[in-house]
């Protein structure tokens, strides 16, 4: 049966276009698990299309980890408890949301639940912007902008490929420690802005 949560909408009379209210959760499909959220992660997309862009009573949120609640109907994914990470297209700023067990992920104990929060759009950014350059082994491997979501994630990530150097452009106030194995001046601010596929269910 349906429940109510509360949730962050956009309301155009609110202070910053944002509100929270109640909202509808429905039942779970078959392939997805119930999570209680939380951590939630911020993304440069989400947050400009909530206030510049969309319309009255759309709910924002990609990035959520939580625990799993109730374990789907079809036997995927997490067993009800487990602390998951997960995505979803739209609607994640919520006490309580349903995703499709193949966009969540179970958490190791050592990841706390807001570093886990911040991982899926900026890790799959990362991910993907690897996968557009091809195979690095051997190749030097340049990241613009290199303080940002995903591609703060990126010069790491390049390394375990490995490529032959990495190294990063910055502006200086952003400079940070540099990155072990040659890479060098971690930095740049840069902020994710695309949203993600369509990989769970909101609501």
């Amino acid at each position: 049966m349906p429940q109510q949560v509360r949730g962050v909408v956009v309301d155009p009379a609110a202070p910053g276009k944002l509100s929270i209210k109640p909202v509808e959760l429905r039942d779970p499909d078959r392939d997805e698990v119930a999570v209680r959220v939380t951590a939630i992660s911020l993304n440069r997309g989400e947050t400009r299309r909530a206030v510049q862009q969309a319309e009255p009573g759309w709910r924002p949120g990609w990035d959520f980890a939580g625990v799993a609640e109730t374990a789907a109907a079809d036997g995927s994914g997490p067993k009800p408890g487990t602390r998951v990470v997960g995505i979803l297209p739209s609607g994640a700023w919520a006490e309580r949301l349903n995703c499709r067990t193949h966009a969540v992920a179970a958490l190791p104990d050592a990841v706390g639940d807001a570093e886990a929060a911040t991982l899926p759009v900026a890790g799959l950014t990362a991910l993907h912007a690897l996968r557009q350059g091809g195979l690095l082994l051997g190749r030097k491997v340049l990241v613009d902008g290199a303080s940002g979501g995903g591609s703060g994630i990126l010069p790491a990530s390049s390394l375990r490929r490995p490529a032959r150097k990495s190294g990063a452009m910055c502006a200086g106030r952003n400079i940070v420690p540099p990155l072990p194995n040659g890479a060098a001046n971690r930095s740049c601010s840069a902020a994710n802005s695309s949203p993600p596929s369509r990989t769970g269910r909101s609501g």
